[in-house]
């Protein structure tokens, strides 16, 4: 036992040591009532910086929220030129974020329950339509009447029917011109147990983080909540491994929503640190508050 809890310590030593931030943004050099300059917003955005002492208690507190206004998608592209690539086995990229639901979720809304939605994407042009792909992690808490719609922790392969994703972010449409439900969810790789209604009291922060290591020609996917491992999964049918593009979504009700401490990060794992790394969890948080790391 001493050996392998020194093992799992040094592949996390080597892990964390080979990271590198592609992306990160905490809202304080951007004033209240703004929007982050070059994120992408569905017409009639509602998102904006706010303040949120209990989500962020630092001055100047800034947060990103929707401010009780609904369900809206934004898009940040990470990668300007060439996609982040995970280029072999063991090299991975994961996103973080902290966030706060200002109270339990009041109605489903336009969605048959409430969930934050985010994901990693590798966006192609504003002319082709599908060449939009990537996965997207559902953190839901909805309980619904039908238990087949009940919120779960998913993670999903995805992918974007329109030719831009200013034209429908993360929409279940069956086609560009048909926006039946589900039609841009290529596989359902893995759901996990249901989370409670505890995640959306209003009163506690909480943070999620979706980690993606290559495994070969597969990638391995996982999703963590509070730094707890909550749900796995593989993909081995054309694997994505390119990636330039973080979505999220709001949930649909009118409960207030905010983010905050969203952090984008890559690196190539040695071969031991990449076989413990779903087992990890949050081995950071002793070193930052409310931080998903590994």
């Amino acid at each position: 036992m001493r050996n392998f809890i020194l093992l799992l310590v040094t592949g996390l030593s080597l892990q964390r040591a080979s990271a590198t931030v592609v992306y990160s943004e905490n809202f304080n050099s951007t004033s209240v009532g703004s929007t982050i300059a070059g994120w992408g917003y569905e017409a009639g955005n509602i998102w904006q910086v706010t303040t949120d002492a209990t989500l962020d208690p630092t001055a100047p507190n800034h947060v990103f929220s929707n401010a009780g206004n609904g369900q809206q998608n934004v898009g940040v592209k990470f990668a300007s030129g060439t996609p982040i690539a995970l280029g072999a086995t063991g090299d991975w990229i994961k996103v973080s974020f902290d966030y706060r639901y200002s109270g339990t979720p009041d109605s489903p809304g336009l969605q048959p329950y409430n969930f934050f939605r985010y994901g990693l994407y590798n966006k192609g042009s504003n002319t082709t339509f599908s060449d939009d792909i990537g996965y997207l992690a559902d953190v839901s808490y909805w309980d619904h009447a039908d238990p087949s719609k009940d919120g779960d922790w998913n993670i999903r392969k995805e992918v974007n029917v329109y030719d831009a994703f200013s034209n429908g972010i993360l929409l279940d449409n069956l086609s560009s011109t048909d926006p039946g439900p589900s039609g841009d969810m290529l596989s359902l790789l893995t759901r996990g147990p249901a989370p409670t209604k505890s995640f959306t009291d209003g009163a506690t922060p909480h943070s999620t983080s979706l980690l993606i290591t290559r495994d070969g020609f597969n990638v391995d996917l996982a999703l963590y909540q509070d730094g707890i491992l909550r749900a796995t999964g593989s993909d081995s049918a054309f694997a994505i491994v390119d990636f330039n593009t973080l979505y999220f979504e709001s949930p649909s009700d009118s409960t207030g929503f905010a983010l905050d401490n969203l952090l984008i990060e890559t690196g190539a794992a040695p071969e031991p640190s990449r076989m413990v790394l779903l087992g990890l969890g949050c081995s950071g948080l002793l070193l930052r508050r409310r931080r998903n790391c590994f």
